[in-house]
């Protein structure tokens, strides 16, 4: 774990997390091919959520809502 400023939650420093098998998956399709993956961490705090560079705060996006996942599945069924 390590702290870094996380745009999402007004710049205040938070705890990130190394990213999930999942959540590499998602970050992978967001990043220029030539950064590497192991530099993305996810902020830590409940209900943020934010992936960042380690190193650049700015440099980052935020995962889909879990509500957003739940509707593109239902409209796949259909």
């Amino acid at each position: 774990m390590l702290s870094m400023r996380c745009v999402n939650c007004a710049d205040k420093v938070q705890d990130f997390l190394r990213l999930t098998d999942a959540e590499r998956t998602y970050v992978k399709e967001q990043i220029p091919k030539h950064f590497r993956l192991g530099a993305y961490y996810r902020c830590a705090r409940d209900g943020c959520l934010r992936y960042q560079r380690r190193g650049n705060h700015k440099d980052g996006g935020s995962f889909p809502k879990p509500e957003a996942k739940n509707q593109a599945k239902d409209q796949a069924k259909d």
